[in-house]
């Protein structure tokens, strides 16, 4: 599968999941912290959406795997925690977060690259 199908298959997954998410957090588990995740989800969906149709965009594929592991560390324990009660693991939702803060800084210096003709 080449890079521009996988990554638009995960924004499509995280945009689903961050619908929901939004539903299920409105509905079962108000207070859970489900707004949030689903937010980061479907913020990210749209991020990866992008990635996946951008011409050229240098380190497309690290700053989608970034945001794909962002959210599911970050969204992931939320959810999780509201479910569960639990953390999927330790500093699950801090590591998530600055994978995806990561994401967002790689995309910038891929957008200071000079462009391969």
């Amino acid at each position: 599968m080449s890079a521009h199908r996988l990554i638009g298959l995960s924004a499509g997954i995280a945009g689903a999941a961050g619908v929901a998410t939004l539903a299920v957090g409105a509905h079962a588990f108000t207070g859970a912290n489900l707004d949030v995740a689903g937010n980061i989800l479907l913020f990210h969906a749209a991020a990866l959406l992008t990635l996946a149709n951008a011409d050229v965009q240098r380190l497309r594929g690290l700053s989608a795997l970034l945001f794909v592991a962002g959210c599911l560390m970050f969204s992931g324990d939320l959810i999780f925690k509201a479910v569960t009660t639990r953390s999927l693991f330790p500093l699950a939702a801090p590591s998530g977060g600055v994978a995806l803060i990561l994401g967002w800084l790689v995309v910038a210096i891929g957008a200071l690259l000079p462009r391969r003709l």
